[in-house]
Order: structure tokens, then sequence, then C-alpha cells
């Protein structure tokens, strides 16, 4: 693979929600999201939703 190519599971989709959070929902596999856990290990993407606040992120200004 050539270095700064991407496969289409590096793409996500960015959802901003109704708290001024965002959310991050894989674009190659629809419903799985990105959280981190408490201690800032990463929870698997098919058994969180949006609406954990494990999936929560302030967005940069």
């Amino acid at each position: 693979m050539l270095k700064g190519s991407y496969k289409d599971e590096c793409k996500f989709k960015e959802n901003l929600l109704a708290n001024n959070y965002n959310v991050y929902e894989s674009a190659a596999h629809p419903g799985m999201y990105i959280a981190l856990s408490k201690i800032g290990k990463t929870k698997r993407g098919n058994r969180v939703t949006p609406t954990m606040t494990m999936t929560h992120f302030l967005p940069r200004t």
C-alpha cells in the first residue's frame, strides 16, 4: 500500500448531535461508531450506539 492512501474502512461520517457533540460512524459499515472507554481504550463499534456518551466527541474549533 502506498503512503497516504486509505481504504474505505478509514472513512467516517461525522454527525452533529443536538447536544453539540459529534459522533463518527463508519462509512463502510453503517451502524458502527468510534467509541472510547473511561480509561481511553477503544470499544467495539458494533456494541455502541450514538446515544452512549462514550461515542460523543467535542468538535474542534
